[in-house]
């Protein structure tokens, strides 16, 4: 309707413009038509009454002529006056216009003073080819003024009118062919953004609106298709990404298995040796030949057995824990606690490797909104990187604290609701030219069959889900330091 008004009020001008231009020639015209028929009537008054005179002057002489027009202006109010003017009482007049009455032309002329002015018309009465006289007809202009009033105020009513009514039908036909189809053009754009492609628009006008409208309806149903195809295509990114983070997770555990295998067989020699001090206890027999079982022995024996047993399946419960798929579940965990548990998966190999693992971690740490098996993996990810960094042995810090690192350009969590997981190594590092690639995917620095190439890619994804970011600093023969910031909401 906006538009309609602006559209409406946009052409009143001009259809002002234009109908007042028509009206005042019109009227000037009018006006000049007027005074035209009023010059005809006076010259044509004129000629009938000097034609009379001459007729009277030839039977009856000059005197009673003039008489005649006396006599006319005697017998009652006219709006014209006549006047008979001899030949030599013209000096009023312009040289020019007696030469015009002597050749016996009609002339005429407008006085405007005094107000509102009079018309003259002079009718020259020739005999024998010598100017007798003139006939004067006067009539005052105060009619051609009233004529010009009422032509004015008709048209100007009439102008008004077909103002109003052009403007009332631009108003309707807008409403009609602009506002209407606009409105609902409007309607569907809101609902495209809204995400709803359905209910195509139907605008039966063959116009500039028509064709947009029909554009729009295509739009739709390209915006449909690549809604859906976009759909798929993140169903299946989704899926992907999961897969990849499957597979380095079992990557992980293949990594584990040599560390475990070690770990495992201390428990299975002490079992071994205590189920045969058993099987010897049960067999020792007395001179008397009767056997007797020490039952002390036998009971600490069995005890022995069941806490190996038991740190056995742990081992084992946990790797599989880990190694399970599962989808992500955030809650609130303690980070500390997810660190223990990571490094405890990792104590076989990284004694194997003579590395200890130390962890430091400030009080009163705030707890994180996370999915802890993620997050295991991105520990072990990097806490495995940084065990494969030091062959001759070392030492690894993991350090726990409330994050002060700047974030990346767009991330706007605080300070005080982010907490920071360290991983501190001192191993080889990490050149200046690889270190810009250290997270993309299927990217390695080790020999072909040691590494995948997403481990650290995996991890980034899974600490971008969470909201956090990572980072990382290193120094060739000094160590490296990940950090991995994840916020508290």
């Amino acid at each position: 309707m906006r538009l309609t008004r602006k559209f409406s009020l946009a052409l009143l001008p001009g259809i002002l413009i234009v109908l007042a231009a028509s009206a005042f020639l019109e009227m000037r015209r009018d006006v000049a038509a007027f005074n035209i028929d009023s010059r005809r009537d006076d010259l044509l008054i004129g000629r009938l009454f000097t034609s009379s005179i001459d007729e009277v002057w030839n039977n009856e002489g000059k005197d009673h002529a003039v008489a005649l027009v006396s006599d006319v202006l005697a017998r009652g109010s006219y709006t014209h006056r006549l006047r008979w003017l001899d030949a030599e009482s013209l000096v009023f007049l312009s040289a020019k216009s007696t030469q015009a009455l002597r050749s016996g032309h009609e002339v005429w002329q407008e006085r405007h003073q005094p107000a509102p002015g009079e018309l003259f018309v002079y009718t020259p009465l020739l005999r024998n080819g010598t100017l007798a006289g003139v006939l004067e007809i006067s009539e005052p202009l105060a009619n051609e003024r009233r004529f010009a009033q009422r032509i004015g105020l008709s048209t100007f009513v009439a102008t008004i009118s077909l103002a109003a009514i052009s403007l009332l039908m631009t108003t309707v036909v807008g409403i009609w062919m602009i506002a209407r189809p606009i409105r609902e053009l409007i309607h569907k754009a809101r609902r495209v953004g809204s995400g709803d492609f359905s209910g195509p628009l139907a605008i039966g006008q063959r116009d500039e609106i028509g064709e947009l409208a029909a554009e729009m309806n295509l739009m739709s149903e390209q915006l449909a298709r690549v809604n859906q195809a976009i759909t798929e295509a993140t169903t299946a990114r989704f899926l992907a990404i999961e897969q990849l983070r499957h597979a380095d997770r079992l990557s992980t555990v293949g990594k584990l298995a040599s560390g475990i295998a070690h770990e495992l067989g201390t428990p299975l020699n002490v079992v071994s040796g205590r189920a045969q001090l058993i099987l010897d206890s049960t067999q020792s027999t007395e001179p008397t030949g009767h056997e007797v079982s020490p039952l002390a022995d036998v009971a600490a024996n069995a005890r022995i057995i069941v806490e190996q047993t038991e740190r056995i399946s742990a081992i084992i419960r946990q790797l599989l824990d880990f190694a399970r798929r599962r989808g992500a579940n955030k809650t609130r965990c303690d980070p500390l606690q997810v660190v223990s548990e990571s490094i405890a998966m990792l104590t076989a190999l990284a004694a194997k490797s003579k590395v200890s693992i130390q962890v430091e971690s400030e009080s009163d740490l705030p707890a994180a909104q996370i999915d802890a098996s993620q997050i295991q993996q991105v520990l072990i990810n990097i806490l495995v990187n940084a065990i494969q960094s030091m062959p001759n042995g070392g030492k690894i810090i993991v350090r726990l604290e409330v994050s002060d690192a700047q974030p990346p350009p767009g991330d706007v969590i605080p300070k005080s609701e982010r907490v920071e997981i360290s991983v501190l190594d001192e191993g080889n590092g990490i050149e200046d030219e690889v270190l810009p690639h250290i997270f993309e995917p299927f990217f390695t620095t080790k020999p072909l069959g040691q590494s995948t190439g997403l481990g650290l890619s995996v991890a980034y994804g899974i600490v971008e889900d969470h909201g956090g970011f990572i980072t990382v600093k290193s120094q060739l023969g000094q160590g490296t330091r990940f950090a991995i910031h994840l916020p508290v909401r």
